[in-house]
């Protein structure tokens, strides 16, 4: 397993991904870098080697919040039950500034009474912006809950971004 620390341009946000073989495990971010950092782990992670695929990450998630990109073209590796994969599945399928409910999500799927399953599969996402659970709101249209760095705000960002 591999891992890479990086910057997206015009963006204080720090991400981590995490990756094997050219397919993203795992995206995580935060304000501060140093949240990101394993101990175990930091000095691989500070080694200058890169690979074409975790550039090719970081290029698409520059191209993203530069608002040129609308849907990545990143292999992933998710794991989880049938349930979890079909919502994985759905999310990913939200288009770009477009928003659905759990509801909706929980409908889509043919699961018309787990929508507060949705959401705990929605919680559980390890590669958020990327699988879009940011898309993914309350049956009022409201934020309800986001598996990223920077909660409710961030989400909201993420919207915003995505409308303008």
């Amino acid at each position: 397993m591999n891992q890479k620390i990086f910057q997206v341009d015009n963006l204080h946000y720090h991400f981590k991904i995490t990756y094997s073989k050219n397919k993203l495990y795992n995206l995580s971010f935060s304000e501060d870098k140093n949240n990101l950092i394993e101990k175990q782990l930091s000095l691989k992670i500070s080694n200058n080697t890169t690979s074409k695929f975790a550039k090719e990450v970081q290029n698409q998630l520059n191209a993203y919040f530069q608002r040129r990109l609308k849907k990545f073209d990143i292999p992933v590796h998710i794991e989880g039950s049938e349930f979890s994969l079909k919502v994985f599945k759905e999310m990913s399928k939200i288009p770009y500034g477009k928003t659905k409910s759990y509801k909706q999500v929980a409908e889509k799927i043919k699961e018309p009474k787990s929508a507060r399953a949705v959401g705990r599969v929605s919680g559980s996402n390890k590669i958020p912006i990327i699988i879009p659970c940011h898309r993914i709101v309350g049956s009022n249209g409201e934020l309800v809950g986001y598996s990223g760095g920077g909660g409710l705000l961030f989400k909201s960002y993420l919207q915003l971004l995505e409308k303008s």
